[in-house]
Formats: structure tokens, sequence, C-alpha cells
């Protein structure tokens, strides 16, 4: 009987404890659910954070791709810009250039016209100058076209003067040799690298040629027998003695060729 008693309060007092240790259990189970659902709360607030941010780098990368676009479409149209100012630019060069040309052949054509009368009265000047024998009026007429340049130009290189006379090496050297025995001319320097210059008397020619032409030479050499010496004669204010005698090609000075 006292057994039976026994294990009945065992019991009872066991399963209080098994009450009070499930209501604990409970209560820790409560404790850390809520511990947990808090932190799952502040997960949610961060990836709503997250999110929010993935869809304004979304909507940066976004305005990139069209500012890239209309980058893309700027840099066609300045290449397209820059290539027609490279063909305009091309076409106003040749332009420019034709425009040069034609300023050139123009200046070129003046300065044929201001020659034109300057060498018509050296030529009349020089085909009648005292001493002056030539009876072949193109070698004469050469012979005033050198006058005439190195007038102009101060100082010529001899292939200068023959290329702008138009004689070869060997006419050119006979031409200056002639105008150098009448001292209207010089050449100086090495054969090569020197040059020819009118001289104080050449100077005079020309400048009285353009005022008052001498006049034509009364006196006919053609008849006079060679190496007849000419009296001094003063005409327009240049004295003129020369020998009167063809020019030999021993005569040529080496700078000349």
């Amino acid at each position: 009987m006292s057994t039976e008693n026994t294990n009945a309060v065992m019991s009872v007092e066991s399963l209080q404890m098994k009450v009070e240790n499930q209501q604990n259990m409970i209560k820790q189970l409560s404790t850390e659910n809520e511990e947990l659902y808090h932190q799952f709360n502040h997960l949610m607030i961060r990836n709503n954070k997250l999110l929010k941010r993935i869809d304004d780098l979304q909507g940066i990368i976004d305005d990139l791709h069209i500012r890239i676009e209309e980058l893309q479409l700027i840099n066609g149209n300045m290449l397209k810009i820059n290539d027609r100012i490279k063909a305009g630019k091309d076409h106003v060069l040749s332009g420019n250039d034709s425009i040069l040309s034609s300023c050139d052949a123009f200046e070129k054509q003046n300065d044929d016209i201001k020659y034109r009368d300057e060498f018509k009265s050296v030529f009349t000047q020089w085909k009648n100058y005292p001493g002056q024998d030539g009876k072949n009026e193109p070698n004469l007429r050469k012979q005033a076209q050198m006058l005439v340049h190195i007038y102009h130009h101060k100082t010529l290189r001899a292939a200068d003067l023959f290329n702008l006379t138009g004689v070869g090496g060997v006419t050119g050297a006979r031409y200056v040799a002639t105008l150098k025995k009448f001292g209207l001319i010089s050449y100086t320097g090495a054969r090569k690298k020197g040059w020819y210059e009118m001289t104080k008397k050449g100077i005079e020619f020309v400048d009285h040629s353009n005022e008052n032409p001498l006049p034509v030479n009364p006196i006919s050499y053609a008849g006079n027998p060679a190496g007849a010496v000419l009296p001094s004669v003063e005409l327009q204010g240049i004295p003129v003695r020369e020998d009167v005698k063809e020019l030999l090609a021993s005569q040529f000075d080496h700078a000349d060729l």
C-alpha cells in the first residue's frame, strides 16, 4: 500500500518537473525565435537597401550606355565634319595654288611688259653703240636681254643668266665676252660660284637708254680695217674708246663658260 502511494507521488513530481522543463524550453525557444525574427527583419532591411542600390547602379549603367551611344553619334558626326573640312581645305589649297600660279603668271606678264619697252630702248642703244660692229640682230637682241636681266637682278650667275636669255653655254659666253669687252658688265668670284654684275658704265648705259636713246652712230665701221682705234667720243655722259675687232675664242674668259 505504501509502495503504491510512493510511486504515485513520484510520478506527479516528475510530471511537474517535465512541465516546468518544457515551459523553460518554450521560453528559450520563444526568446531565440524573437531574436531570429529581429535578425530576419534587419536582413530584410539590408536586402531592400541593397536592391535599391542595385536599381540605382542599373540606372547609372543605362545612362552610361545612352551617353556612350550619344558620344558615338557625336564622334561619327565629327569625323564626317572633319572629312568635309579636309576636303574643303584641299580644295582651298588647290585653289590657292591656282591663285598663286595665276599671280605669278600675272606678275611675270607685267615684268615682261615692263621690260619690253626697256628692252627696245636698250636694244636700239646697243645696236647703235659706238664701236658696235655686230650686224646680226638676234645676237644683239640676246646681248640686250642680258643687259636688262643683269640690270634688274643686280647679280646673276652664268647658268641663271643663260637660262633667262635662252642661250647655250658657249654662245652665252661669247655674248658676255662682248659685253665685258665694252666694259658694261663684269664677272666677280670663282669660275663656278661667281656672278655677273653691271659696271658703273653699264648702269649709266641702261639708264641713259631709258631716258634719251643714243643717236645712230654716223660712222660705218664695217669698212674700217681690223684693229682700227676709234677716237674718244663723249655721248650722253658715257666716254667710249674701244678697239673694233672681232672677238676670238682665245679672248673668252674661262669664268664665262
